[in-house]
């Protein structure tokens, strides 16, 4: 009989706790930021499910780059705001040409 192929979800959370020890020895506030970046590869656990041929860490790593970039777009979009800036289209800043008056 064939081995069964383990899910990406189960191969996370053997790799989560894996890094318990790491994560112990982190300060508070580091176990934190820790926790939350664990959390953001779980959201992406479907995606990276059907894309087996990458290694499970390089779709963790992934996984928080994209929700990092996202907080990065919301921050970005709320400073421009605060600020009094358009966005063009694409994302693209020009904070001298684009400035509202």
């Amino acid at each position: 009989m064939g081995r069964t192929v383990p899910s990406f979800r189960v191969l996370l959370e053997s790799i989560v706790l894996e890094l318990a020890v790491f994560r112990r020895a982190l300060r508070a506030e580091d176990r934190t930021a820790f926790d939350t970046i664990m959390n953001m590869a779980r959201r992406h656990a479907s995606s990276s499910t059907v894309a087996p041929i990458l290694d499970p860490m390089d779709s963790m790593f992934l996984s928080i780059l994209i929700e990092q970039q996202k907080e990065i777009k919301h921050l970005q979009e709320a400073l421009d705001v605060s600020f009094g800036y358009t966005v063009r289209p694409g994302g693209q800043h020009n904070y001298v040409l684009d400035k509202k008056e």
